[in-house]
């Protein structure tokens, strides 16, 4: 018959320092290793790994609830001056609008897009 060793009390479960853990996530994402080696060499699960990334991870950026205005500024295209009270004749086909979105991207449009397609493009472009 086998010899078995039962773990109880305080042995039972090792105790990680947050620096160990982050020294282990840096190890096995780092690296080209890969995180089931990192794991065996730690002697840890690599789910227990993957339980650690989720925790320190930083919290993702949700969607406001309520629908909030953003800070609008109007800034005259350079192809637009105004020389002498008088327009220079050179003006753009058409005037665009440049959007900063909440994510940094920013989307330069036609300003008579369609208000229809502009909204769902927004949409994609910051679910992306």
């Amino acid at each position: 018959m086998a010899k078995v060793e039962i773990l109880t009390g305080g042995e039972r479960q090792r105790r990680w320092s947050t620096q160990q853990k982050l020294s282990i996530l840096q190890e096995a994402f780092g690296s080209d290793a890969g995180v089931s080696v990192v794991a065996r060499r730690h002697d840890v699960l690599p789910q227990q790994i993957y339980g650690w990334r989720k925790k320190f991870a930083p919290p993702e950026l949700a969607a406001p609830q309520t629908p909030s205005f953003v800070p609008v500024s109007v800034v005259e295209h350079p192809e637009c001056h105004v020389e002498n009270g008088k327009g220079s004749g050179v003006r753009p086909k058409s005037r665009q609008v440049e959007l900063v979105l909440r994510n940094g991207r920013i989307l330069k449009i036609a300003a008579d897009m369609d208000l229809v397609l502009l909204a769902s493009l927004i949409a994609c472009v910051e679910a992306a």
